[in-house]
């Protein structure tokens, strides 16, 4: 195997890898992951629809992702530059992240310094939570990291939830619990009032909680490599749905923070602030809004591609508190997929955006 480049060759990272773009256009995509997320990336089909995205928005994202040390990392033509960020023991469960992430490490270091959107998992073994206290425990870990993702706002942290275990290899108490914590990390509890923290859950996409008691809360079984087997990871069919998911929410995350969509490229607006409530919601949820001045305003709802759902609200709107609700509907009255969905209300000179929780 030729030889990876490790800490003390890390300076020549700045002639390896282009420099990240302005803070303003975070189009630095990273990914830290072991198998299964290399799957994702392959079978997924995640480097294609990035570059496939850029020639359809004019965009500019490049896509960057870590494996084992050993294996190093891997630049957006699919070609290994020879550099290993060395994750201190190799180690991306949730106490190895704990240790990435809290610690002064020459790894976190790298990161921070050559990508913008920061996206990192655990693998499967991570579902295996044999009780209430290691639940409890690993939230607190989840936490802590929180505390430094809040200390870097030009970045984005995209937090990914475990995928679960194959229903030979796990019991009905730890797949509950697995659910529990996946849960847990994709809702507003961790999420909300850190806009540079969001949450993919590549467990639920796997998982389904209603699959019967042998089942739920483990990998599905079409999504299964072998039927006969505790072999856990994700097969084609699965990273066929995933990965377009993931791309996706790479490029939301990417857009949030900088105020931008596929649909639209304008500023945007601090005085402008969008909620809704419920969120997550089922079957209606209602955007709320306020504009210090009369204005022609468009609110409307984009999937996570960027194509347009629905226009919720078009035209002049008067100053004042605004609340428009959303019933989960496409423009042609077909109820739209369970996911999530960006708000966007759209001023001339100006944008605000909000996501969306649709629960089906």
């Amino acid at each position: 195997m030729r030889r990876l480049l490790t800490l003390p060759a890390l300076l020549l990272l700045v002639a390896s890898i282009p420099a990240p773009a302005a803070a303003e256009t975070l189009t630095n995509l990273f990914f830290l992951h072991h198998s299964t997320g290399r799957n994702v990336i392959v079978e997924g089909d995640v480097r294609d629809l990035i570059m496939d995205h850029n020639a359809l928005y004019d965009t500019d994202y490049a896509f960057w992702d870590h494996d084992y040390n050993a294996l190093g990392l891997t630049g957006p033509d699919g070609a290994k530059p020879g550099i290993s960020y060395q994750i201190p023991g190799d180690n991306t469960d949730p106490d190895g992240l704990l240790t990435l992430w809290t610690t002064a490490n020459g790894a976190r270091n790298a990161i921070l310094q050559n990508h913008q959107v920061i996206a990192f998992k655990s693998c499967y073994p991570a579902s295996n939570i044999e009780t209430d206290a290691e639940l409890s425990t690993r939230k607190q870990w989840y936490l802590q990291m929180r505390d430094v993702f809040d200390q870097h706002p030009g970045h984005v942290f995209v937090v990914m939830s475990q995928p679960p275990r194959h229903r030979l290899a796990t019991n009905t108490a730890e797949a509950t619990r697995a659910r529990a914590f996946a849960d847990w990390l994709c809702s507003d509890a961790y999420t909300d009032g850190h806009p540079n923290v969001v949450a993919f859950d590549l467990f639920d996409l796997l998982a389904a909680p209603d699959d019967g008691a042998a089942a739920a809360n483990r990998l599905r079984y079409a999504y299964e490599r072998s039927h006969n087997s505790s072999d856990s990871h994700p097969n084609a069919a699965a990273n066929a749905v995933t990965g377009p998911a993931f791309a996706a929410a790479l490029i939301a995350a990417s857009e949030a923070l900088s105020g931008t969509t596929a649909a639209g490229d304008l500023p945007s607006a601090p005085s402008l602030r969008l909620g809704n409530h419920p969120n997550p919601f089922n079957p209606l949820t209602t955007v709320t809004f306020a504009l210090e001045a009369p204005a022609r305003a468009q609110l409307a709802v984009f999937d996570l591609s960027g194509a347009l759902v629905a226009v919720l609200a078009e035209g002049e709107l008067a100053a004042g508190e605004h609340a428009v609700p959303w019933n989960g509907r496409c423009a042609d009255g077909s109820a739209s997929p369970s996911g999530v969905y960006v708000a966007r209300l759209q001023l001339p000179g100006a944008q605000a955006a909000t996501k969306l929780h649709l629960v089906r």
